[in-house]
């Protein structure tokens, strides 16, 4: 999964961080907590209360309630469905 770039600078209108938004990209490539804090270098009780603000902040109840919200406002696409434009990995 990845988020398109121009919704990175769309986010606070939707109150969600940056770290939350890369948080819901991971979330998207199916890693649990634990493993998106080892990948970010941060504890699993900041990725646990992460995901809880997130769940507040978008109105949803448990991870696929929090993906269908993001993919239904365009912030994460799953193999180019969603009407956006995926960047190049090389572009980094």
């Amino acid at each position: 999964m990845q988020m398109v770039e121009e919704e990175v600078n769309n986010i606070d209108m939707m109150g969600l961080s940056a770290r939350e938004m890369e948080i819901i990209d991971l979330v998207a490539d199916g890693l649990t907590n634990q493993e998106i804090a080892v990948k970010l270098t941060i504890s699993k009780r900041t990725v646990d209360n992460h995901v809880s603000n997130m769940f507040t902040k978008t109105g949803s109840k448990n991870r696929v309630a929090l993906l269908n919200w993001a993919m239904d406002n365009g912030k994460i696409c799953r193999d180019g469905f969603n009407c956006c434009t995926l960047p190049d990995s090389d572009q980094d």
